[in-house]
């Protein structure tokens, strides 16, 4: 019974923690200064993907499978 808790509360605190960041994207989204501030602050970023390596096709994924992350739990939930 502990373990069925102990997962509930897991899944519970992860789910706020998505929210909270989908939250918090939304605030930086809605004010022009800062969103250009983030997408200066991630472009360094955006040579990874000259980083050599090929890209993984991930095309046999289901949609579910594409958003479960490696824990198991489904990342919309």
């Amino acid at each position: 019974m502990t373990a069925v808790i102990d997962d509930a509360v897991s899944d519970y605190e992860h789910k706020k923690f998505v929210q909270a960041c989908a939250a918090a994207v939304a605030r930086t989204q809605a004010d022009p200064e800062a969103w250009a501030d983030y997408l200066a602050e991630t472009a360094i970023f955006d040579n990874a993907v000259a980083d050599g390596l090929e890209p993984e096709d991930f095309s046999h994924l289901t949609p579910q499978e594409h958003d479960e992350n490696r824990s198991g739990r489904h990342l919309a939930d």
